[in-house]
């Protein structure tokens, strides 16, 4: 993976982007995932609330053109990503020590909202620049190896602590518990952002422009408005159901942060085997036939595989954590690389910049809307035999309807020596056979 052909300051750059990247998963995963939403529902957070700090963070993402005006005038993005992400991080000691706070019972949950909200707009805004820097500094025919390798290393770290996380929620009371998890997360997240201190930081190519040429700058590249439509209407359809699979697993599955946490382990695993074939694929077949075929699996396979569960039967989790590995391993680096290769390499940023914000506000929306939405299903309770359907099921529904529409509008997107989605299939068909699969007749 780290090519010695390439420059040592890349290389090392490629290096300690690999325990940059794990470091600060784990802050995120326990800022935003089971944990957050455990604390969350030891505080009594309703659907709306759930839907909410689950949506906050993505509306943070339209800090993107204000980010890229920013690094206009500072020159370089380095010192502005570490300064925005320690400050978004240090934030969090408030939630660390949310029960000694003069805040009453019920405030509680908005003050999290809030929380999240502000540390969101400046980790959102530094990371619109980190994604432009490593752009710039990855190697265009080495970025789908990397990114995917990337993501499997940064997903098993996320298992493992995940596992930790889990198994000390589980042992210890509430809020203790949590304190100390968010406590140990902000540390990995300072150790993380300090590595940032060692990256290589090239002379990037960007242009300076007014605040309002960067927000509508990118509307004016036909092809890169067709890949916005496709990004924003996708990030709608996920955040439909996504703020309500943790509550799921809590509230009906009856699962433990344990168990919650072998469902994330299981993903880390699959994922450090499938996101680099993924990466690989998407070197030589481009991005588009990826985000085509993952988005389906995401609204099909993976979502029925929630539906079919019940307390007294988890397999379909486990193997849905398997599905979640292989989609999100897919779609995660292919819409990372696609906007870069849409975007011109001479004037990317403003382009990044509008991609993080349009898709950060489609996918707000789309939590919101959810949380509203899911009292009103609770009409379609209803036992069927030994199955109990709620409006978890139904959610989900909704969104599988949506999400298995997305590959309709990646297909309009211009991709140089792009393959159609059937042609892929083929190539992955023919591997299966060459590898002698039992079901490849």
């Amino acid at each position: 993976m780290l090519d010695t052909s390439l420059d040592s300051r890349v290389r090392r750059t490629m290096l300690l982007s690999l325990f940059e990247g794990g470091l600060i998963q784990t802050f995120l995963n326990w800022t935003t995932g089971s944990v957050l939403i455990g604390y969350m529902l030891h505080y009594g957070a309703n659907p709306t609330e759930i839907g909410l700090i689950a949506s906050v963070p993505l509306l943070a993402q339209s800090s993107g053109p204000l980010a890229a005006w920013l690094a206009g005038f500072a020159g370089r993005v380095k010192p502005l990503i570490i300064s925005l992400g320690l400050f978004g991080r240090i934030l969090w000691v408030f939630g660390v020590f949310l029960p000694q706070l003069p805040i009453s019972e019920h405030l509680r949950v908005p003050f999290l909202i809030g929380l999240v909200a502000i540390s969101s707009f400046f980790q959102s805004s530094g990371g619109t620049l980190w994604a432009h820097w490593l752009g710039q500094v990855i190697p265009t025919e080495r970025r789908g190896r990397y990114f995917g390798f990337r993501t499997g290393v940064v997903g098993i770290v996320g298992m493992a602590t995940n596992l930790l996380a889990g198994w000390f929620l589980d042992r210890v009371a509430a809020p203790l518990n949590f304190q100390v998890v968010l406590g140990v997360g902000m540390l990995c997240a300072f150790v993380g952002t300090s590595l940032l201190i060692w990256h290589y930081e090239p002379r990037l190519e960007q242009n300076k422009h007014s605040f309002k040429d960067i927000v509508t700058l990118p509307f004016k590249d036909t092809n890169f408005r067709k890949f916005l439509i496709f990004a924003t209407y996708w990030q709608a359809a996920v955040l439909i159901s996504a703020p309500f699979l943790i509550p799921y697993f809590l509230e009906h599955l009856k699962m433990s942060f344990t168990q919650i946490a072998i469902w994330s382990a299981i993903a880390a695993v699959t994922a450090m085997f499938t996101t680099t074939f993924w990466g690989r694929m998407a070197d030589r077949m481009g991005n588009k036939a990826i985000l085509q075929i993952a988005t389906f699996i995401a609204g099909s396979v993976m979502v029925i595989s929630w539906i079919i569960a019940t307390p007294s039967n988890l397999w379909p989790i486990w193997f849905a954590a398997m599905v979640d590995a292989v989609v999100w391993g897919a779609i995660g680096p292919a819409m990372f690389n696609l906007a870069l290769g849409s975007a011109p390499k001479a004037d990317r940023l403003p382009y990044i910049a509008s991609f993080s914000m349009l898709t950060g506000i489609a996918g707000f929306l789309g939590g919101v809307i959810a949380g509203l939405i899911f009292p009103l299903l609770a009409f379609t309770d209803h036992m069927f035999g030994g199955y109990h359907w709620t409006a978890y099921q139904s959610i989900f529904v909704l969104s599988a309807l949506f999400r298995m529409q997305a590959w309709w509008l990646v297909r309009p997107v211009a991709e140089t020596n792009a393959w159609r989605a059937r042609d892929v299939l083929r190539q992955v068909r023919s591997g299966w056979r060459g590898m002698g699969f039992p079901w490849r007749s």
